[in-house]
Formats: C-alpha cells, sequence, structure tokens
C-alpha cells in the first residue's frame, strides 16, 4: 500500500465531500429535515431539554439551574470578541441547555454509531484488521492507502437522512482530513494499523462531532454583525482546543487489547457523558 498521495492533504481526494473547501473548520449551517427541530426552533420555546425519566436524573443535575438555549446562545454570543473567551462557560451553559450530559449524549446517536464503527473497525492487530475490514468487502491488493481509506470511510459514513447524521458525517470527514495530515500516514502497509491509529481517530472524531453539534445548535445565527472573522476564528479555535484536550485526555483510559463487540457500546455511551459531564462542569 503507497501513501505518497496521501501526503499533499485532503484537497482533490474522493474521501471528501465534493463542497470541501480546505477550510476545516468553516461552518455551515444545517438543516434539519421535514419533522425534525434544530436547536434554533427549540429555542422559540426557550426552554431547557428535558430528561425522559426526571426520577432517574443524576443527583448532581439536580442540584444545578435550568438554562434555557437563548441563554446557551446569548452566552456563546458575548463571548466573540473577547481576548480570552471563556470557552468553559460556553460548553457548561451549552450542555446544561441539551438537558444536562446524559441528554447531550444520548442525542448523539449518529456520532456514537460511527465511533462504535471506527473502534469495531481498528481494533486489533494489523492482520486481524486486515481481515476484518476485507469481511466488509474492502480489498487491499493492488491498491493504494488512500483508496483503502476512501472505502473505509464510505462504511463508516452515515448517509446523512438527518441533521444528526449530516454532522456525524461532518466529523468524521474532518477527522479523515486530519488523519492524513498527520504523520501516522507515513507508515507503509499493514503497520499503518496501530494502537495510536485507533486512539488518534477515536480522539479526533469524538472531538469533530461535539464541537460541530455545539457550533450548529448555539453559534449559527450568532456569527453575523459586527463580529469579525478574526473575533470568530479566535473562539472557534478555543472552543475545538478546550473540547480536544478533554476528549484526548479520557480516550486512553477507555481503548485497551482485547475490546469485545459487547463492550463497543457501553464503552462509546460512558465516553460521550464522561466528555459531556466536564463540559457541563460536574467534575474536572
Amino acid at each position: 500500500m503507497g501513501t505518497s498521495n496521501l501526503y499533499k492533504g485532503p484537497k482533490g481526494t474522493s474521501l471528501l465531500p465534493t463542497d470541501y473547501t480546505g477550510e476545516p473548520d468553516e461552518q455551515q449551517p444545517v438543516v434539519a429535515p421535514d419533522g425534525e427541530s434544530s436547536a434554533d426552533e427549540q429555542s422559540e420555546n426557550d426552554e431547557p431539554a428535558e430528561t425522559e425519566n426526571p426520577e432517574l436524573e443524576d443527583p448532581l443535575q439536580k442540584e444545578q439551574p435550568r438554562v434555557t438555549w437563548t441563554q446557551a446562545k446569548r452566552t456563546f454570543s458575548t463571548q466573540i470578541g473577547k481576548r480570552k473567551p471563556d470557552v468553559k462557560l460556553i460548553t457548561k451553559t451549552y450542555t446544561k441547555a441539551s438537558g444536562g450530559y446524559k441528554h447531550a449524549a444520548k442525542t448523539s446517536g449518529s456520532s456514537k454509531r460511527v465511533a462504535r464503527g471506527i473502534i469495531t473497525f481498528f481494533s486489533g492487530t494489523p492482520d486481524v484488521i486486515r481481515q476484518r475490514l476485507e469481511q466488509i468487502g474492502i480489498v487491499f491488493e493492488g491498491r493504494s492507502t488512500q483508496e483503502i481509506f476512501n472505502d473505509i470511510y464510505s462504511h463508516l459514513c452515515t448517509g446523512a437522512s438527518s441533521r444528526e447524521d449530516a454532522l456525524a458525517d461532518k466529523a468524521l470527514s474532518q477527522t479523515f482530513s486530519e488523519l492524513f495530515e498527520s504523520e501516522l500516514m507515513n507508515e507503509q502497509g499493514l503497520d499503518v494499523f496501530k494502537p495510536e491509529l485507533l486512539e488518534f481517530l477515536v480522539s479526533h472524531f469524538v472531538t469533530n462531532s461535539i464541537y460541530y453539534k455545539l457550533l450548529n445548535e448555539v453559534a449559527f445565527g450568532e456569527l453575523t454583525g459586527n463580529k469579525s472573522n478574526a473575533d470568530i476564528a479566535k473562539i472557534e479555535d478555543d472552543l475545538k482546543t478546550f473540547i480536544d484536550g478533554l476528549v484526548s485526555g479520557r480516550v486512553p483510559e477507555y481503548l485497551h487489547e482485547g475490546i469485545t463487540p459487547d463492550e463497543v457500546n457501553k464503552l462509546v455511551d460512558n465516553l460521550y457523558e464522561d466528555c459531556y459531564k466536564v463540559m457541563e462542569g460536574l467534575v474536572e
């Protein structure tokens, strides 16, 4: 498997959507399909998301004040332009408006399905990973690494039949773009399939999925007016860095040798809950 084509970056590869501009963090509004409300529509009611069963609500969350979507969007907007935006406050109010960390994680179903797929595909030895990928129809012989990873991307992609699917696919596209620019792609042949690849993909995908979901729900409509491009880029970069830090610091705790299929679902659920719990300010 050759890798020379990958080092030119993601531009021009069939891996990325046709409308990919080469600006990874450029924000495009994701339109909700018919019958599905977006966070903007939900904010009209000015009510935070409710847990399905209040009796099962985390005791820590019961002590926390409710936050509306309007408050979460206002918090984000007021931080734009500050020399040091309070990203912890933004993520805290956002998670609370989402109904708390459990509900925020529960409504990330599409992203969690992709994360499970990543762990399922890339767990084990290089030979085991190759066998697993060949079983789903991915051909290795006579093909470049780029072609193989294009196929892997296609199998992981949701197909974007809903707003959540679109956000998950956007996060997956960004993750593979970041992978192509990383030193991991310097490896030859099956050597690319090593534990560091799995950790990289999980960390970057979970980071990107949480980041894009947050921006779609609280930033859309706020990045206009007299806000400069530099101020917008600053708050986006700070948010991405903060989320990346809390995610990458937790992923190694969840990944281990010999992960079984039965473990994957719970592992991903717990990882997302853990990350959103930090964002809500309930744990450090």
